[in-house]
């Protein structure tokens, strides 16, 4: 915070030192649950990114890269548009009320998640549809790393996208997708009439309402992980545990920081890109903490989480993690 006032009253200059300081945080908002002052760090550091942008002092060299690929071919990889919906059981859309947003990471990195979701929105029997190769990415990973105008771009294509399908209501896997799409595109298209629902809440819905049953007994002991944009942004930390808690034969137990006090995964806010060896060893140390309660898995409710515990618990040889939705699959 020194250094962001002292940036911004032109006492320092925006220095390659001082930009990977601004850079290297996840804005997990983990300090702002401890700060006595109510300081709201995160919106601070997205502000101020902006402002870096603008001013044509950011972002870093790879996030800049990011942007550069999202534009060419709608998604932060670089990989081909018409790869995206390689995963899909649904290759035809159809007229629906619910949209599935894809996102991502499930889409080209951890397709099973796709393939889940899909299983129990139809034995849910709920009609949805999916925008296949016109999704574009959410643009989350352009905001949190300053480049509001590019995001704005993939924003308004997006909801002309949502809008020409008649779909009234969006589920997505991802908290970051989730974050963006309930909170920024608001603020960055003049009409967004869509409720957004992050894909534990709806389980926990259809399993509530007695749309959706888990009678599969899954023998295993799970500790679960909770996503920075999940709960320290939207005070979702029960749904997810309700939906584990639901499936027979699973034992949940809980790591010491978990909830408001959860570690974060160490990959949000574009660190991850630019920052790959903080990113693994603030990984490590969350998955050593999840080795400590003795589970056969961790279970997470955030693709980009699971990416990057993945990798680190297989760096360490450590337990194997699982998305919320892949279990709930396994035990339909």
């Amino acid at each position: 915070m020194i250094l962001i006032k002292s940036l911004i009253q032109g006492d320092i200059d925006a220095t390659s030192s001082i930009l990977d300081r601004l850079y290297c945080c996840s804005l997990c908002k983990a300090c702002e649950t401890s700060c006595p002052a109510l300081v709201q760090t995160s919106d601070v550091y997205e502000r101020v990114r902006e402002s870096l942008v603008k001013q044509k002092q950011a972002p870093l060299d790879k996030h800049q890269r990011i942007a550069e690929k999202i534009l060419a071919e709608g998604n932060p990889f670089g990989l081909p548009r018409t790869e995206r919906p390689a995963s899909y059981q649904r290759k035809n859309p159809s007229s629906a009320e619910v949209l599935y947003f894809v996102g991502c990471v499930p889409a080209y990195r951890r397709p099973s998640i796709v393939q889940s979701v899909e299983k129990i929105l139809t034995t849910a029997g709920v009609e949805y549809t999916t925008l296949g190769a016109q999704e574009l990415c959410c643009g989350s990973v352009l905001l949190r790393t300053g480049q509001t105008s590019t995001a704005r771009k993939l924003a308004q294509q997006n909801v002309e996208n949502f809008k020409e399908l008649g779909v009234k209501k969006i589920v997505t896997v991802c908290p970051g997708c989730y974050l963006t799409l309930k909170e920024d595109y608001p603020k960055l298209v003049e009409d967004f009439p869509f409720e957004v629902l992050h894909i534990s809440d709806f389980i926990n819905q259809l399993l509530q309402t007695g749309k959706l049953k888990l009678t599969k007994q899954v023998g295993l002991k799970v500790t679960f992980h909770d996503p920075c944009h999940l709960g320290r942004r939207f005070n979702i930390y029960e749904p997810p545990r309700n939906v584990l808690l639901s499936i027979p034969g699973l034992k949940l137990v809980e790591m010491p920081r978990n909830r408001e006090n959860s570690q974060c995964c160490g990959a949000g806010g574009g660190v991850k890109a630019a920052f790959s060896d903080v990113t693994s060893r603030i990984g490590v140390s969350r998955m050593e903490e999840a080795a400590k309660t003795k589970a056969d898995l961790l279970v997470t409710s955030c693709p980009f989480c699971c990416l990057n515990l993945d990798e680190a618990g297989h760096q360490a040889q450590l337990l194997p993690v699982s998305d919320l939705t892949e279990i709930v699959a396994e035990a339909l």
